[in-house]
């Protein structure tokens, strides 16, 4: 497993100014001070994420925060809010009611040469999302009908559109999860959606590519979002899902899972976990 602004109006009016003579650079450079979670997060946006710092953890908490990343993924562990990582609940004990940390997410930096503009890489996103979710469905094992499929969501308001829509149902009536067809609203099924809103253009983060890309990114509490939903008498492993969604994703792009209090705020890359750590010296 791998470890490791506010800007006012006239600062941003003078980098509007000297954008044509100078060279963008990515988002963020990487704080090595930081865990790899940390640094990938900020750089999609997610301003308010943190690491747990080593100081407010017990040698045994460290252990089993680094080395049993599966135990608390997969929602049978010691609970991450009262259990071995007490200490790191403090992650979320002072943030906003809509902090972006508190959100789950999906982002990345897709390459520019993928496509022409804003639109059409939207739409790959959105492609590149609906497949993911279809075939970690099929690695786990899992039926499904696909509800809807890269659908364009317009907006409410104006001739815009809003984001790109996917609803694909897990079937598995032995679970609590039903066809679709057999119920009378989508809410008693079990369903994973994608929303994918359109991206700017931009660059990847230094320690990334730094190469042009168009940058999926959260703004404010705003992002494209890959979720799980199921009715209240169904148990269905979110972690193992979405980890598995992730292990089929392209390579530049991360699902960030907040806090829960069976698991602890993670981001996933190529269905692997990275934690908010603080790095060891």
């Amino acid at each position: 497993m791998k470890t490791q602004l506010r800007i006012s109006l006239t600062t941003i009016t003078l980098l509007t100014l000297t954008a044509c003579t100078t060279t963008p650079r990515g988002p963020a450079d990487y704080k090595p001070g930081y865990s790899r979670a940390y640094n990938l997060a900020q750089a999609g946006g997610i301003t308010d994420a943190r690491d747990v710092q080593r100081k407010h953890l017990s040698e045994s908490e460290v252990y089993n925060l680094a080395n049993n990343t599966s135990l608390l993924m997969s929602g049978n562990g010691a609970s991450w809010s009262g259990g071995p990582a007490l200490g790191a609940s403090l992650l979320l004990s002072t943030l906003e009611p809509k902090s972006n940390f508190a959100e789950d997410s999906l982002f990345g930096w897709m390459p520019q040469t993928m496509a022409a503009n804003t639109m059409q890489a939207r739409t790959k996103m959105s492609e590149r999302t609906a497949m993911a979710i279809k075939q970690g469905l099929d690695k786990l094992g899992y039926s499904y009908d696909v509800v809807l499929e890269n659908h364009d969501q317009k907006s409410l308001f104006g001739n815009g559109s809003a984001f790109m829509f996917s609803q694909i149902a897990i079937v598995e009536p032995a679970k609590g999860c039903p066809a679709p067809s057999e119920t009378d609203h989508y809410s008693q099924t079990c369903y994973v959606t994608a929303n994918i809103k359109e991206p700017t253009q931009g660059h990847a983060p230094q320690f990334e590519s730094g190469q042009p890309a168009w940058v999926f990114k959260t703004e404010g509490v705003k992002a494209s979002q890959i979720t799980l939903a199921s009715p209240d008498n169904v148990e269905l492993d979110k972690s193992a899902i979405l980890q598995a969604i992730s292990a089929e994703l392209p390579d530049w792009a991360y699902i960030f899972l907040a806090q829960e209090e069976e698991r602890p705020p993670v981001v996933l890359s190529g269905g692997e976990v990275e934690l908010f750590l603080e790095p060891g010296e």
